[in-house]
């Protein structure tokens, strides 16, 4: 991915023109006796798929279907597992990246469903067969929340995007056959754009986009995953989302209706929403630290140990104490998820690297945190000269470790971000780290990474570091 290629190919594709409102019946399609994909161009019933397996064209989306590490998700992709395994079916699926290739890929019979958050109104309605709803969704605009972005300045801007243009992916249930939009606003101009949606989305978290049009239920997954983002109340009527076949393969469709219509089902699908309705998680910011301090002139039981050992630091032993007070709530005896242990919670390999012994106690525990901190300090000073600015680099690589951000780093470089500066740059970078289009990335060294844990992590200790500054008195 060159630099700016973040929405589709990069600039706007404005595929279907400007402002469009309320509701509008499509007229026919004068081109359709000349698409290859208009009908099918195969025989392939349920009988036919149930000797061999049945394919799904998916959209690369969390809530059609993702490739992650030792795994299949998505909740379209979810849903459809069931209908499979209800058939006695192999399932496989098979993501496209273009609607007209997904239709073409249908009809050969190269695909059998279309799982693509279709409506029975949207771009692919007039060349197939629907599925009942299995959800309603409805309309919601999101943006960049305002973090003090800044471009490198060597590099040219992106063209201007006017404050007023909704960016609309080709892919969006709320475009009918035709791409006029169903969500009727007349202060809006919109641009259709060629992306996937959630690559309009990653337009408005890195803050190239000012205002995107998505839906209630993405809004409710990325909410914890895309900190950066704005997303704004649910608009307008909700639409049904349903799945689409062949329309000479009645049997599938009369298959796929009946499982959907199961009671059983139904409460087994609600389930699976609310799942994903829920959030696609993160850890969350501390609210608040007034429970903190022990007495007028201590943090902790330990601050004579975190003023011992922070001699090695270019911060003074408050920082100390906000790390350990963020990694453990000062309990000597926490051991997370991932098996990182203790009052500062390191990773066994990290720790025998800074010397701590497994029966080394608290002191030990401290001391290795203090030069690991160190280490992380110089790892940054060549590369991010500001202290304020290498100060959240460092507790980032603290969380996380300094592969993933220097993959973030990486990331906001090709971004057209400043790598060397955290806030509203690399971190912007960092939180996209989590999604497969870009933790695969050639440059991406790392791998997957929950960058909006560490986004989170960040400003819990630079916040409580600066309240225990100015509250603590030792």
């Amino acid at each position: 991915m060159g630099k700016g290629e973040i929405i589709g190919t990069g600039v706007f594709a404005l595929l279907f023109g400007l402002v469009f409102m309320g509701e509008r019946q499509a007229p026919a399609d004068p081109h359709e006796g000349r698409r290859v994909w208009a009908r099918p161009l195969v025989m392939r019933d349920l009988a036919s798929i149930k000797q061999d397996t049945v394919r799904v064209l998916v959209l690369r989306d969390p809530l059609s279907w993702e490739s992650r590490p030792g795994a299949q998700t998505g909740l379209e992709w979810d849903l459809l597992r069931r209908f499979a395994k209800q058939e006695h079916l192999p399932i496989k699926a098979v993501p496209v990246d273009d609607p007209d290739t997904m239709l073409l890929m249908l009809q050969q019979g190269r695909g059998d469903v279309m799982a693509a958050q279709l409506t029975p109104d949207g771009w692919a309605a007039r060349y197939v067969k629907c599925s009942k709803p299995y959800r309603q969704v409805a309309s919601v605009k999101a943006g960049p929340r305002s973090n003090g972005a800044q471009r490198k300045k060597k590099d040219p801007a992106p063209p201007p995007r006017p404050n007023d243009t909704l960016i609309v992916s080709r892919w969006s249930p709320f475009l009918d056959s035709l791409g006029h939009l169903l969500v009727g606003d007349s202060t809006w101009t919109f641009a259709v754009d060629s992306g996937l949606p959630e690559e309009v989305l990653a337009c408005a978290a890195i803050g190239q986009c000012s205002t995107v049009l998505t839906s209630d239920a993405t809004a409710s997954m990325e909410a914890k995953r895309l900190p950066l983002v704005d997303f704004k109340p649910r608009e307008g009527r909700s639409v049904p989302l349903v799945f689409a076949v062949r329309t000479n393969a009645p049997k599938l469709l009369n298959a796929l209706d009946t499982w959907l219509a199961r009671p059983q089902e139904k409460e087994a699908r609600e389930a699976t929403i609310a799942t994903y309705d829920n959030g696609l998680g993160a850890r969350g910011p501390v609210r608040s630290f007034k429970a903190l301090a022990l007495g007028t002139d201590t943090i902790s039981p330990y601050d004579s140990l975190f003023q011992v050992h922070a001699d090695s630091l270019a911060w003074d032993w408050k920082l100390l104490a906000a790390v350990a007070y963020k990694e453990s709530r000062f309990d000597t005896a926490a051991i997370s998820h991932k098996g990182a242990g203790g009052l500062m919670q390191m990773m066994p390999a990290t720790a025998a690297m800074m010397g701590v012994e497994r029966s080394g106690g608290v002191n030990s525990h401290i001391r290795g945190a203090s030069r690991y901190l160190a280490e992380l300090d110089d790892i940054w000073k060549r590369s991010v000269p500001n202290p304020d600015q290498r100060l959240k680099f460092v507790l980032a690589s603290y969380n996380a470790g300094p592969g993933h951000i220097m993959d973030a780093q990486r990331l906001a470089k090709d971004l057209d971000l400043d790598p060397h500066r955290w806030d509203g740059n690399v971190e912007r970078a960092l939180v996209l780290l989590n999604r497969p289009r870009f933790f695969t990335l050639p440059f991406v060294k790392t791998g997957v990474c929950r960058g909006q844990d560490t986004y989170w992590y960040v400003r819990d200790v630079v916040t409580l570091f600066g309240w225990l500054r100015g509250h603590a008195t030792a």
